[in-house]
């Protein structure tokens, strides 16, 4: 057996040693009353009858009654967690990359599987990737209890975030998804809930 099949061979051994096993959550960060206040609430209210409906696919903000602010910081950082972490991918499949593998050697088959990531992602990566993120944060969100109710896009980009192809800043992540938090623990919207 060559070089390249007993590297191949040894390629999901890698990779299961890097998975990590948790057997008990994080625990709930506690805020105290001022920290709450101090965060912005952001505006919400719009003319309804002005709106593009169809935007609240894509713009949209969650809500659960009698939910705390650590609670709902708490959920929110879970599903954004959740949700950044699952990516799309419409490169290689596995086999192809493992039939490349054999063929072409290890580092041939890698860097050809990069390449076709990356001019996937150029192509329409972005794009996929913010709508896959979008969806996961809502079922994630339903999931816990929320309710989803319609945003302008001027109004909704104050307090959230779209990643593509990148990430979004540690400080700006933060600062939006308490601001999240304080919307999904706050007063009850007067609109109507949407479908999850």
């Amino acid at each position: 057996m060559g070089f390249s099949r007993l590297a191949l061979l040894a390629l999901p051994l890698s990779v299961a040693a890097q998975a990590q096993y948790v057997d008990e959550p994080l625990p709930q960060r506690e805020f105290t009353e001022a920290q709450i206040e101090a965060v912005a609430m952001p505006a919400l209210e719009f003319d309804m009858a002005e709106a593009n409906v169809d935007d609240f696919e894509k713009y949209f903000y969650f809500h659960r009654p009698e939910t705390d602010f650590a609670t709902a910081y708490y959920d929110i950082t879970e599903c954004d967690a959740l949700a950044s972490g699952i990516s799309f991918y419409a490169g290689p499949t596995a086999g192809d990359m493992a039939s490349n593998m054999l063929q072409y050697g290890v580092v041939a088959g890698a860097i050809g599987g990069a390449i076709g990531g990356l001019m996937a992602d150029a192509i329409f990566g972005s794009g996929e990737r913010r709508k896959q993120r979008r969806l996961n944060m809502r079922n994630c969100m339903f999931y816990k209890g929320y309710d989803r109710y319609g945003l302008e896009k001027d109004l909704w980009q104050e307090f959230n975030f779209e990643e593509g192809l990148g990430k979004t800043e540690e400080t700006e992540r933060e600062n939006k998804l308490l601001m999240q938090a304080r919307v999904a623990s706050g007063p009850q919207p007067e609109q109507e809930r949407l479908a999850p």
